[in-house]
């Protein structure tokens, strides 16, 4: 072979392995990517397990602590997420769904102590909450045997707590009192300048602060 001829052969060959080398390159590269796609959604299931674990964890530590059914713990989480994570600035006051989850459960746990078929105050305070059947029916067509029904009590319960809420722009121990005394004591005592203190939302923002119910006076 001619050297001249040697020379084209060996840039040929040349030619060939850089050729191989940036399509090797190029397979690498594809297939680091795809990797890193596939490491990406690995982590992102995995935090999602994590998170549905630390939910489900939460649940099952609210039930034992307040001694009620986790499907209840749940309606009230559900709940709780629905309108704190709402953008009404009364809500954003709350600030976790959890804390509103305790807040609830606190006012279940003095109210009625998780017992769904509980009825108080002369067959006006019905279920869970104790909400009174008359404050249920300003928020929808709901009969008093409906409220003894968890989920129907905590959807009305949730309606109400939103609406003093908003009447008291947010004040928390406002709307607990409402809750407790009727928002007609609290508005009068107001009215004359008189505190509406008294023991009910203490012991339940202490209950709702510790997630513990032993902080509601009376157990």
């Amino acid at each position: 072979m001619s050297r001249k001829k040697a020379s084209t052969v060996l840039k040929l060959a040349l030619v060939s392995l850089i050729l191989g080398l940036i399509a090797g390159g190029a397979i690498f590269s594809y297939n680091s990517a795809e990797v890193a796609l596939k490491l990406e959604r690995l982590r992102s299931q995995n935090r999602a397990l994590v998170e549905q674990a630390e939910h489900m964890k939460f649940i099952r530590d609210m039930s034992i602590e307040f001694s009620i059914s986790p499907r209840i713990v749940e309606l009230i989480d559900e709940q709780s997420r629905r309108y704190v994570d709402s953008t009404q600035a009364e809500w954003r006051l709350i600030q976790t769904p959890e804390f509103m989850t305790h807040i609830m459960l606190s006012i279940i746990y003095a109210e009625s102590k998780g017992d769904a078929r509980a009825v108080g105050d002369r067959g006006r305070a019905r279920g869970l909450t104790q909400i009174w059947t008359s404050t249920a029916r300003q928020y929808g067509e709901v009969s008093a045997k409906d409220l003894l029904d968890p989920a129907v009590n905590i959807d009305y319960s949730f309606r109400h707590f939103e609406y003093l809420l908003q009447r008291y722009r947010g004040n928390l121990a406002l709307a607990l009192y409402a809750w407790n005394r009727g928002q007609g004591t609290i508005d009068k005592l107001l009215m004359y300048g008189e505190p509406p203190n008294n023991a009910y939302a203490p012991k339940v923002y202490r209950a709702a602060m510790a997630g513990a119910r032993s902080a509601v006076k009376g157990d």
